[in-house]
């Protein structure tokens, strides 16, 4: 029996029994596990329901959902809109899944089965491996302090080196490394915080040559790896010539953390027949830097620039947005490096990728203590393709 024949005959033996049922029937879905019912608003008049359309009412899909018998209805006397006496119905209807499964799944399975495994795809074109050194805070006392963070670095550089002959194997073409000298090399010593000038374990002269030292062995050893080697620095925040209120109180170029790489830059320079192919970007007096790595632009800032409320993600989010807006060099970059937030990050921004460095310091008994929150340690590397902008990511 079709739904129409069944409801004319419901239609005439209720009409016939009842002329004004008591029912507790409330407009709406009850869902229950694979099915449920639908039940209209009072309806005039005697014709039964498009149920395509009182299935998009209450946002179901015909495509997806019918209606089934037993089809069900009340009706009553009631005032219409002009005084008049109308006759009211209320239609409930079982409401269940079109099975459309079997079919799909069948031939999914039946793919699945035809499927022969490819060979790996080869990843073709120059290659580079971005090598992140970020936030070393070269005499911090917290942790283990210096001698742990120093231990922690030669381990790493010596892991560079190690990824590089892994990322070999696989086939990948590195033939380059981008070094990126994130900021906060250095620990400082005033103008942060409060207890710095007290907790500082080295003075400024002292932390200013362990970190020079730390990066000139490192390149040192990864320009034997590759025949290429770019360095890309900016200035963080604890590089800063700040004055005793803790102010920055000179210009922007006037930075610690650009200052070593400056310094490492002219010894390299020194020796061209033994260090031609490393070299440097600085920027004079500019906390943002870009450069074209395999065909994409890649962007570096230490993070303080960074100001909003909000996780490191939403605040680089807003920050990264600002300069897009203005045309900025940094808002063109399909990856985005930043440092300052101490841990690792990634997030897909769509056209951008942001990474966020983490730290190479022994943490901050502050934090842990307020937050009860440590990050992991580590050097972050990845590598960029022309098929691919970031790829083979690691933090060793």
């Amino acid at each position: 029996m079709s739904i129409g024949e069944h409801l004319s005959n419901l239609k005439r033996s209720v009409e016939a029994e009842v002329e004004n049922p008591q029912t507790d029937w409330t407009a709406g879905v009850q869902w229950k596990g694979d099915e449920g019912s639908v039940t209209t608003k009072p309806i005039v008049g005697n014709t039964p329901p498009e149920w395509h359309d009182i299935l998009r009412v209450w946002d179901l899909d015909p495509d997806k959902f019918m209606v089934v018998e037993p089809v069900l209805f009340n009706a009553w006397d009631g005032l219409g809109k002009d005084g008049t006496t109308v006759r009211l119905r209320q239609w409930k209807g079982r409401v269940v899944r079109r099975d459309r499964s079997s079919a799909d799944v069948a031939e999914l399975i039946s793919e699945i089965k035809k499927h022969k495994p490819r060979k790996p795809r080869q990843i073709t074109g120059e290659g580079a491996l971005i090598v992140a050194l970020s936030d070393w805070q070269i005499a911090k006392p917290d942790g283990d302090g210096t001698a742990g963070t120093v231990t922690r670095i030669l381990n790493s550089i010596d892991a560079v080196s190690e990824r590089i002959a892994e990322l070999r194997k696989l086939k990948r073409p590195i033939d380059e490394v981008v070094v990126l000298w994130c900021g906060d090399a250095i620990e400082g010593t005033v103008g942060h915080y409060a207890t710095q000038a007290f907790g500082a374990e080295l003075d400024r002269r002292d932390q200013i040559k362990v970190a020079r030292r730390l990066l000139r062995d490192a390149l040192i050893k990864w320009s034997k790896d590759v025949s290429s080697v770019r360095v890309l620095a900016v200035g963080g925040n604890h590089g800063e010539n700040r004055n005793s209120g803790g102010k920055a109180w000179t210009t922007l170029g006037d930075n610690d953390d650009v200052a070593i790489v400056e310094q490492v830059a002219e010894v390299f320079a020194a020796n061209p027949e033994a260090y031609g192919h490393v070299k440097f970007i600085i920027p004079d007096d500019s906390l943002t830097v870009t450069t074209k790595v395999a065909k994409w632009v890649l962007g570096l800032t230490h993070g303080h620039l960074a100001k909003s409320s909000g996780t490191a993600e939403q605040k680089a989010r807003r920050w990264f947005e600002s300069m897009a807006a203005q045309r900025q060099p940094i808002g063109a970059s399909d990856v985005i490096v930043t440092g300052h937030f101490h841990h690792f990050r990634m997030a897909d921004w769509g056209k951008a990728t942001w990474i966020q460095a983490p730290s190479m310091e022994g943490g901050s008994e502050w934090f842990r203590l307020s937050k009860g929150e440590q990050s992991a340690t580590g050097i972050l590397t990845f590598a960029m393709y022309p098929s691919r902008k970031v790829a083979d990511l690691q933090v060793v």
